[in-house]
């Protein structure tokens, strides 16, 4: 789930306003409907560039930011769930190293 003040990365290049696909900005406001978000780009010189209306198509959660949401939430859960999410990591792990092999 994106929310507001999350970093996220373009899912696609946006040639009109100079963005590359992984091109990262701050969302400055989710709209209601959770599709839409108005997201702020830097540029070089960290002065802000552009704030786009961007669809949730074009945009996802960077990796940091994803890392931060899992571990805050790995804080809060019950150790049922808690051995849940082990077995998934093991089982992501395993499934890795199947591909790399």
């Amino acid at each position: 789930m994106i929310r507001e003040l999350d970093i996220v990365t373009t899912t696609r290049d946006i040639h009109e306003h100079g963005l590359t696909k992984g091109s990262r900005g701050a969302v400055v406001h989710c709209y209601s409907d959770a599709q839409g978000f108005e997201v702020e780009f830097i540029d070089d010189t960290g002065a802000a560039a552009s704030v786009l209306t961007l669809e949730k198509a074009d945009i996802q959660l960077d990796r940091t930011t994803i890392q931060a949401q899992v571990v805050e939430l790995l804080d809060y859960l019950p150790e049922d769930l808690l051995a849940e999410v082990r077995d998934f990591a093991e089982f992501l792990q395993l499934k890795q190293s199947k591909q790399a092999g």
